[in-house]
């Protein structure tokens, strides 16, 4: 077929379409082309909202998954930390208890020194005495 056969038929089926349809039927066939091109142009509109719903869903799902991989990682060191604080505690603990057996163990040792110096001293007098120092 030729195209100019194609656009003479077409303008031969309109030019007896209008008389017809009248004004009515064109406003009519207009409305329906201008409804298809909107149905056809927010179709398009859907669809791209939709495949972009669908990769913001799955970025929220990676963030979900980065949240509770974070999550898992803070509650394991936050286990770690208090058993290295129930640690240090225990050897402090232990420390203090050494340093107060040190306290003990030098006071009754520095009262035992005390003892020994006040009989040296008074040793030292009696052999003063026995030599025949003054004492001054």
């Amino acid at each position: 077929m030729d195209v100019s056969a194609i656009n003479n038929a077409s303008s031969l089926e309109w030019s007896i379409l209008i008389p017809q349809l009248g004004v009515g039927g064109i406003f009519f066939l207009s409305f329906m082309f201008l409804l298809k091109w909107f149905l056809k142009s927010h179709e398009k509109l859907l669809d791209s909202s939709k495949e972009e719903r669908a990769n913001y869903q799955t970025a929220i799902q990676g963030f979900l998954k980065s949240l509770e991989q974070i999550n898992i990682l803070s509650n394991e060191y936050h286990k770690q930390t208090t058993e290295a604080h129930n640690y240090q505690r225990t050897e402090h603990e232990k420390i203090i208890d050494g340093l107060n057996t040190v306290i003990s163990n030098s006071k009754s040792q520095g009262e035992c020194l005390e003892k020994i110096k006040s009989n040296l001293d008074e040793q030292g007098k009696v052999l003063v005495r026995i030599n025949g120092y003054k004492h001054d």
